[in-house]
């Protein structure tokens, strides 16, 4: 599923002392089953811009399509509920939307709020916490026994359960240790597999390059650039005028080529840049 922005303006508490123009006349098509990146410094709008999707925020001006969706200032979808089954938006420490006394009922809860039968959401549940990688002796636990890394795999299959074309992650693995962070980080590439869309909002250069096929950058409520993984950390020079560090492999590269190696930049992974430095030496 595609979403596409117009000239989309957003200010908090407009015509007031407090007035602040978060959105400016923002252009973006994020394709359908791409994983994106939206990148920018603290306060450059990507939070803003990725509660748009599913109107959580409406814009001040212009217009977001979400597939047959249209969103405007004065326009809500006449239903938001398939809306916002379409794009489920997974904030920061999701694991504290946990409610329900056992993980099945936690999972099964919005299926069950969209109409499906009992037997049906508890077939999903079992399926999605599967797919995060929890077997079914879970769903009978209290997610307030879990680990936070689990309670996060959890909250993220109540998400899940809803079916979403669309998944908009909000900083996913903020607090989690170096091992949670990656196994969460290969169970989104897994969801991309799958065909879903992923909008991916972070500050971790590294999981942009590993994982991500385009990179939004904002800066001051602006799309200063979109464009593939590849040609946006071609311009290093840029990225550090924002304050925004490449990834660990991507500098290293470029330092190697400054000392005479000629080494691909769009390497995003260790085995095949020790191959392509032993292809230089030996070569």
């Amino acid at each position: 599923m595609s979403v596409t922005f117009k000239e989309v303006e957003h200010i908090y508490s407009p015509n007031t002392p407090f007035s602040y123009h978060a959105l400016k006349g923002v252009n973006l098509d994020i394709k359908d089953q791409s994983f994106t990146a939206i990148i920018g410094q603290t306060g450059s709008g990507k939070s803003t811009l990725i509660q748009h999707i599913n109107a959580l925020l409406l814009p001040t001006n212009g217009s977001i399509n979400v597939e047959e969706y249209l969103i405007t200032a004065t326009q809500k979808p006449s239903k938001l509920k398939p809306l916002r089954k379409k794009a489920g938006l997974v904030f920061q420490f999701p694991e504290y939307q946990l409610f329900e006394e056992t993980i099945e009922k936690d999972i099964m809860f919005g299926p069950l709020n969209f109409g499906v039968d009992e037997n049906e959401a508890k077939r999903i549940a079992s399926q999605v916490l599967n797919t995060v990688g929890l077997d079914d002796s879970y769903l009978s636990k209290s997610p307030f026994d879990l680990s936070g890394g689990q309670k996060r795999r959890v909250a993220i299959a109540g998400i899940l359960a809803m079916d979403p074309d669309i998944l908009i992650l909000d900083e996913p693995t903020a607090g989690l240790d170096p091992q949670g962070t990656n196994e969460m980080m290969s169970l989104f590439k897994k969801i991309n597999d799958m065909g879903k869309t992923i909008i991916l909002v972070t500050h971790d250069m590294n999981h942009v390059l590993q994982y991500c096929d385009e990179v939004v950058v904002m800066n001051h409520g602006k799309v200063e650039k979109h464009d593939t993984v590849t040609n946006v950390f071609k311009d290093s020079e840029y990225l550090n005028g924002l304050g925004i560090d490449l990834p660990i492999i991507t500098d290293f590269i470029i330092k190697l080529n400054q000392g005479g190696f000629n080494i691909d930049t769009s390497i995003n992974n260790i085995e095949d840049l020790v191959a392509a430095i032993g292809g230089e030496l030996n070569g």
